[in-house]
């Protein structure tokens, strides 16, 4: 490499880490305090360590306030003590505020995407338990710098005479916006991706030798698999790369001799940085990788996911690789992921172009033994991801320490349609348009899912309430629409409050639609603002308008009509506050129409594709023990069935105690599914008859479908649990 290629390659990659530096900073800086996976159980775990507390004991499994994260590989949360040691954090209760109502994982939800409360403890001048937390943030930062920097480095070794493709390729990683906000957050994956990126790096290099790598080099490989393997438990992979290193180079010198000296130097190296870990974990929990305590804090599924269930699950994960938000819960545009995902595409098909094309440019371009190993790290990597999603959930950030692999196989796919003398022209051009897109990102996405708290002089509503509710907090009003509506139809409600004192408690806010049974039919909890303005932020004379939406049911009586009313709680011990008309007030009303479909309570519920049940009815609302409710379903075939399967109706006092119970075939056995052609719907009447003893309360009905021989019953959604369809009241 000449003077002057090495110079153009210094100021390459001296830009892209500085823009990555810069876009990294300000991901950091914008994104509220602990709004990233995990991020706030990642730094209680620092905290605690830097306390003086130790590493994790059978003791704090369930006390301590690190959740699953204590059962981690220590590295990463010994470093961040390390930089934040001196820093005093006793206002960490002030600090860290759950919200209790966050809609985690919900990307429709009207506000609460904030799964902290956030309030003047956490704005500029940092202190605190906020400096530290940022402290560890800008660490997480220069991580990724360091992953930058080596994805150059892959790509470059990967394909030599292609400076254009590592340009490509840091920018598709440097710039991706999950990468950045990921960077930016408290979070272990930035030292395993990076550790995991070296230990990619240095397998290409060792399998590239010409000749027999000398042994300093097989001990710092192990050096940094042992590294990963203290970072987390996906680090273990490694050692399957470091497997295959070995043997491969060892095959390339014929020489079973190179095998056994590679392996033990290796091995030895990642045994003596990481070994006592797992020892310790064996000896302390019976637990060498102690998912006994993960699994306390994050139980996994009862079934694993099948074939089917990955299926489904596969798009979200590759929507998280590269742009989902808060604790999944902020979605970039749709176009970004047809983006990724067609850059994806075209880069496959020009690798397969390139190699069965006429031109066949890209061969000479290509290095065979470091590309093969790209390649497999990335399925390894994927299976390892594939398998953990059967278990527990899979997020993008998983597939991040194979990301320099994708990221390079894309580069270079991506440019073969092109000419060389346009190659770098188009890496350069693109570079700039993906952080184009990642500046974008949090200003479009991120920042409008956490909204400022909305103010007013005075509530200019058609409803005026002026309720006094203890503590000084009044509610002036509130608008409401639409008032006239359907099932399955949405409602509107804006309340206007105002606090006459500063309150040192945060306080929950409820909205219930209640019908002339007295029974819930839709409801919303949330902190007010959106989740956005907790009452111990409010200041005196402010008058807060605060949004909330509920979502009419299918199973709620149409036509009806529906009291709206709201209130006040402690989410903690569920005490309402009261006011001067109870602890509830209406603050309005809505009428529910009659359903327009040929079907009583019109719904679609498919069952695994082979029934749905497309509509029910109820000749009742409210019975008394001892008397029957009778459930009409109406169901349609969706394909034709050879099983005979039985249908159960349920009325169970939550959470789970069933007083009344039906199961038969449909009809009594007149209608077998056995018998059904798609498309034929069939009315059926189930009678469910309470016994004298029960108790007051409401109810909910459940149904569901099972096989009659196996008694395995018919998933909806991949999940076995009945389908709650409607509520009825039991009077004493």
């Amino acid at each position: 490499m000449g003077p002057d290629l090495m110079m153009r390659e210094r100021r390459s990659i001296t830009l892209l880490v500085t823009v990555y530096l810069a876009l990294a900073v300000l991901y950091s800086v914008v994104t509220p305090l602990f709004e990233s996976p995990d991020e706030v159980w990642h730094y209680e775990y620092i905290r605690w360590l830097a306390a003086g507390k130790g590493l994790a004991a059978p003791e704090d499994v369930s006390a301590a306030p690190w959740a699953q994260e204590g059962s981690q590989p220590p590295l990463y949360y010994l470093l961040g003590a390390a930089a934040t040691w001196f820093i005093p954090t006793d206002n960490a209760a002030e600090a860290i505020r759950y919200n209790v109502h966050a809609a985690v994982g919900n990307a429709d939800a009207l506000g609460n995407k904030n799964m902290m409360l956030h309030g003047r403890v956490h704005a500029w001048p940092w202190r605190g338990v906020t400096l530290a937390a940022h402290l560890t943030r800008f660490m997480s930062v220069l991580l990724g710098a360091l992953t930058v920097l080596l994805t150059y480095r892959i790509a470059r070794t990967a394909l030599p005479g292609w400076p254009a493709a590592a340009v490509l390729a840091t920018a598709l990683l440097a710039f991706s916006p999950q990468f950045l906000f990921i960077s930016a957050s408290t979070n272990n994956d930035n030292l395993v991706t990076v550790l995991a990126t070296a230990g990619l790096y240095l397998s290409m290099d060792l399998v590239a030798h010409k000749r027999t790598p000398p042994w300093w080099s097989w001990l710092a490989f192990g050096v940094v698999v042992g590294l990963a393997a203290l970072s987390k438990l996906s680090g273990l992979l490694l050692a399957g790369l470091a497997a295959i290193t070995i043997f491969s180079v060892a095959w390339a010198a014929r020489a079973w001799r190179v095998f056994g000296q590679a392996a033990f130097l290796t091995g030895a190296a990642a045994l003596a940085v990481a070994g006592w870990w797992y020892v310790r974990n064996w000896l302390l929990f019976g637990d060498p990788l102690l998912l006994s305590v993960m699994f306390a804090g994050v139980p996994p599924q009862g079934e694993p996911a099948g074939i089917a269930e990955l299926l489904a699950l596969a798009p979200g994960v590759w929507r998280s690789t590269w742009a989902v938000f808060g604790w999944f819960n902020v979605l970039a545009a749709p176009w970004v992921y047809w983006l990724y995902t067609l850059l994806a595409l075209l880069a496959g098909v020009g690798w397969l172009l390139s190699a069965v094309g006429p031109r066949q440019k890209v061969r000479v371009a290509v290095q065979i033994k470091p590309m093969l190993l790209l390649m497999m790290w990335l399925v390894l990597v994927f299976v390892a991801v594939g398998r953990w999603a059967q278990v527990s959930y899979a997020q993008g950030r998983l597939l991040f320490p194979a990301l320099a692999a994708l990221v390079t196989l894309m580069a270079g796919g991506l440019l073969a349609y092109w000419p060389v003398r346009w190659q770098v022209v188009i890496a350069w051009m693109s570079a700039g348009a993906l952080a184009v897109l990642a500046a974008v990102a949090p200003f479009a996405w991120l920042l409008p899912a956490y909204p400022p708290p909305v103010l007013a002089a005075a509530p200019a509503t058609p409803a005026m309430i002026d309720a006094e509710f203890d503590k000084g907090i009044r509610l002036l009003g509130a608008l409401i629409e639409p008032t006239e509506l359907h099932v399955q139809d949405e409602i509107a409600i804006t309340l206007y409050w105002e606090t006459m004192q500063a309150l040192d408690q945060d306080y929950s806010v409820f909205v219930h639609a209640v019908d002339t049974e007295g029974i819930v039919q839709a409801q919303q909890d949330s902190h007010p603002g959106l989740g956005s303005y907790p009452t111990s932020e409010w200041k005196r004379g402010q008058v807060i308008v605060d949004a909330h939406r509920l979502t009419i049911p299918p199973g709620a009586p149409a036509p009806s009509t529906l009291r709206v009313e709201a209130g006040l709680y402690v989410a903690a011990t569920r005490e309402r506050l009261a006011s001067d008309r109870g602890e509830s007030v209406e603050v309005g009303k809505v009428y529910v129409l009659p359903a327009t479909d040929a079907l009583p309570g019109a719904t679609r519920i498919n069952f695994d594709d082979k029934l749905a049940l497309v509509g029910f009815d109820l000749d009742r609302r409210t019975l008394r023990p001892g008397e029957t409710l009778h459930v009409t379903l109406w169901w349609e075939a969706l394909a034709p069935m050879a099983q005979d399967y039985v249908v159960f109706a349920h009325l169970l006092l939550p959470p789970d105690a069933v007083w009344a119970q039906h199961d038969q075939m449909p009809q009594a056995g007149a209608a077998r599914t056995s018998t059904w052609q798609a498309g034929d719907r069939i009315e059926d009447v189930h009678a469910l008859t309470l016994p004298p003893e029960t108790p007051a309360g409401v109810y909910r009905i459940e149904i569901g479908v099972y096989d009659k021989d196996s008694f395995e019953r018919l998933p909806v959604n991949f999940s076995d649990q009945g389908v709650v369809l409607a509520q009825v009241k039991v009077d004493p």
